[in-house]
């Protein structure tokens, strides 16, 4: 399975930086959540981290398919399923 040392310099930074973004939106919503804003404004900023998060999920299977397939060293079946499972999932 690919690990994410495998990916390049610059799709790391690229992930780091999006996620980084991610974290200043959960500080943001907390301090919403602490000042009393309105429930449907703290939805929206939820639902905003939320598209974020499944973004960069995207985008690091993306990247961790396209690291294999250069390789020329596919992922085993189950090694797959498992990242196919993980996705569809969402968390749950």
């Amino acid at each position: 399975m690919t690990s994410i040392a495998q990916l390049d310099e610059m799709t790391r930074t690229d992930l780091l930086e999006r996620l980084r973004r991610i974290e200043g939106q959960a500080r943001g919503i907390a301090r919403m959540i602490e000042e009393g804003r309105e429930c449907v404004d703290v939805v929206q900023q939820l639902v905003a981290m939320r598209a974020a998060t499944d973004s960069l999920c995207a985008e690091l299977v993306q990247a961790m398919l396209e690291r294999c397939f250069l390789d020329g060293t596919p992922p085993a079946p189950q090694q797959l399923a498992r990242v196919l499972k993980a996705v569809m999932r969402g968390g749950r």
